[in-house]
């Protein structure tokens, strides 16, 4: 198998929006880590794959759609076998038209969706710079447990799920996955590919780009092999950074797993990461030549509705027009309107997208465009035919959150938001169906 790398600079200009945590009027005054579009680019003769991590919070389902079109146009790779994953930083800017929790649009110009456009060039460009870097390679895999992250849906004393509170009882994938590429006739280091499922939230509120304590992680694993090094997120919808930053308000007790303090707080979460992943990498003995490289797209299909019927739609659109309120309209009431415009189109009782699955020697990743929870992930690994089955969060799209039956039974902030995030809500046994549907696709892929 064929291997090769390249990292692209996509760091935009200050004075952008952005996105994350609600606040319209977050601009970026500085930087912190630059943001890195980073290529890994897969042959053995048969096939080429690529995988593509940005340092973006996510993206909509069209730009995604655009953007391997245009990475495999330039980079003569077929636009379904690419993966375009996204580390999920909330220091970024806003990619996606969706609006925020508050009233008022994050991103009102626009600017973050046209710089995301702008970026598809570099982004391209970076991958046929890793497929024209190709060499003979081999692998050496490792995992390891990872206290970087940590299950960010703890309770309070009466059991509600309530802010972003590090519970280290929840379930957590914790799993750390390395793969370590080195040149077959040389011995040399042609990259490093990290995976790991947590928030990228360690900056919390910070007007600084970064691209977070990944980059941070990033950076120091590069200090010790001078290569480029990939990161994919995995399951991180309801894991956030294992920060030492206390919460403090009253009848709360414990830590933030949501945003952090700033610089501080990223370096501390980054180079916990960091050591974690030295650990596995230098652990590596076993190098494998001649790894196959497999591909398997289908579809997946999940039941959905919309949240309530046109009635009750219509009677929440007239109260607020009724209202008198100001002339910038509650989350509530775009719901409902949006809700309301879906009644008189043709229903769509499934959510349907086309999964691309890639495997390269023991190692599967199984992209979803979701921010998909813990258990799915954790599921995936028990059961997946692969030695490392990995889930891979904010991939080829963005959808919004997927929590499993018993996180929708607690509510929380994710399970708000999934009522929010478009017009149809999933059914709470959606992701369950979906995790079923990857593994039977893994299991041929495994056959292959």
């Amino acid at each position: 198998m064929k291997a090769g790398f390249a990292v692209g600079d996509i760091t935009p200009e200050l004075g952008i929006y952005l996105t994350g945590y609600g606040h319209p009027e977050r601009l970026a005054e500085g930087v912190h880590s630059p943001l890195r579009a980073t290529a890994m680019v897969l042959a053995d003769g048969n096939t080429e794959a690529a995988v593509v991590s940005l340092d973006w919070c996510g993206m909509p389902n069209e730009l995604a759609d655009d953007m391997r079109r245009a990475v495999g146009s330039v980079a003569g790779i077929p636009a379904e076998n690419i993966l375009v994953c996204c580390t999920h930083t909330h220091s970024a800017p806003n990619t996606s038209p969706r609006r925020t929790l508050g009233r008022t649009d994050i991103d009102p110009e626009h600017r973050g969706e046209a710089y995301a456009r702008r970026s598809i060039p570099v982004i391209a460009e970076t991958v046929r710079r890793a497929k024209e870097d190709m060499r003979e390679a081999v692998a050496g895999f490792g995992v390891t447990r990872s206290r970087t992250g940590v299950s960010r849906r703890g309770m309070d004393e009466n059991g509600k799920v309530s802010r972003f509170i590090a519970d280290p009882y929840q379930s957590c994938d914790d799993n750390l996955t390395a793969v370590r590429f080195l040149d077959r006739e040389t011995g040399e280091d042609l990259g490093i590919f990290i995976h790991l499922g947590c928030h990228n939230t360690s900056m919390g509120l910070s007007r600084l780009i970064s691209s977070d304590w990944c980059g941070v992680m990033r950076e120091r694993v590069n200090d010790s092999y001078h290569t480029t090094v990939m990161f994919v997120n995995g399951a991180f919808g309801d894991v956030g950074p294992n920060t030492s930053r206390p919460i403090k308000a009253e009848g709360i007790y414990g830590y933030s797993a949501g945003a952090g303090d700033g610089e501080r707080s990223a370096s501390e979460v980054g180079l916990r990461a960091a050591a974690d992943a030295l650990r596995v990498l230098s652990g590596i003995r076993d190098f494998q030549a001649d790894l196959p490289l497999r591909v398997r797209s289908q579809e997946i299909r999940m039941p959905q509705a919309l949240p309530f019927d046109e009635a009750t739609a219509r009677e929440r659109v007239r109260r607020f027009e009724e209202s008198g309120a100001d002339a910038i309209p509650e989350i509530d009431y775009l719901v409902a309107k949006r809700v309301l415009e879906h009644w008189h189109l043709p229903p769509e009782p499934e959510k349907v997208f086309v999964q691309t699955l890639l495997a390269f020697g023991p190692v599967a990743l199984a992209p979803f465009p979701f921010e998909m929870f813990s258990i799915f992930s954790l599921r995936l690994r028990k059961y997946g035919p692969f030695a490392y089955n990995l889930l891979c969060g904010s991939t080829n799209g963005g959808n919004g959150y997927l929590p499993d039956r018993a996180s929708i039974a607690a509510g929380g902030y994710e399970v708000m938001w999934r009522e929010r995030a478009r017009a149809y809500v999933l059914a709470p046994e959606a992701g369950d169906l979906a995790v079923t549907q990857t593994l039977a696709s893994l299991r041929e892929l495994a056959k292959s």
